[in-house]
């Protein structure tokens, strides 16, 4: 069996400054001569990779030029806040006792990589595999950084588990065929995974290791 677990929120918290990232990118596609408005209801990633292509059908070298700097602004605060990530309570001890359990665990996430190990060190978290949106794009809510990590670990979607605190990671679960489980650990609440549907929902990540050896 394979547990798939998102990152912030689900087993540690960065507490990113949203408004103040979307307002730098949207200063620097001003800059750009892009009109920010189409582009308000987009996530970050999103938002640099739709401007992005936008700016190629005008100028490649100054698209390749503005993608290069919107990753940076994003990275750079991702950074900031990795080396004050609190994390989540029982996230390592969960990771490790699902692992002594002979469960494989990846991460997978739409963070930069140096982030998310930045982080991940400060929790000392055990895991077969980490992939981040410096690995595999398109990220979640598309499967492929699922699909991706399921064929690393040599593991069957129908054995698989996607774990996670927002709704992205549900979707992401079941376009790649696995199971999946919300945790109300993040920032959002039970309704609002009621679209979704996922197969479990558990209030705190540490709930995962009763729900598995209640499984054998």
């Amino acid at each position: 069996m394979t547990v798939l677990f998102d990152f912030d929120g689900t087993l540690v918290q960065l507490n990113l400054d949203f408004p103040r990232i979307y307002n730098a990118l949207y200063q620097l596609m001003t800059e750009y001569g892009l009109d920010s408005t189409p582009y308000k209801d987009l996530y970050l990633v999103e938002l640099i990779e739709e401007a992005t292509s936008e700016l190629k059908g005008i100028n490649h070298a100054r698209a390749t030029q503005f993608n290069g700097r919107a990753e940076g602004i994003l990275r750079a605060h991702e950074i900031q806040e990795a080396d004050k990530a609190k994390i989540i309570p029982g996230a390592p001890k969960t990771l490790e006792e699902l692992k002594s359990m002979g469960l494989k665990i990846g991460i997978i996430t739409r963070n930069c990589r140096e982030a998310v190990e930045r982080a991940l060190r400060r929790g000392n978290f055990l895991y077969d595999l980490l992939s981040t949106r410096d690995d595999v794009r398109p990220v979640k809510p598309e499967p492929q950084s699922l699909q991706a990590a399921l064929r690393t670990l040599k593991s069957k979607p129908s054995q698989a588990l996607m774990v996670g605190d927002h709704p992205m990671d549900i979707i992401a679960g079941k376009r790649a065929g696995t199971g999946t489980v919300a945790l109300l650990s993040g920032k959002k609440k039970e309704e609002d995974f009621a679209d979704v549907r996922p197969d479990l929902i558990l209030s705190q990540v540490s709930d995962l290791v009763g729900y598995f050896k209640n499984e054998k």
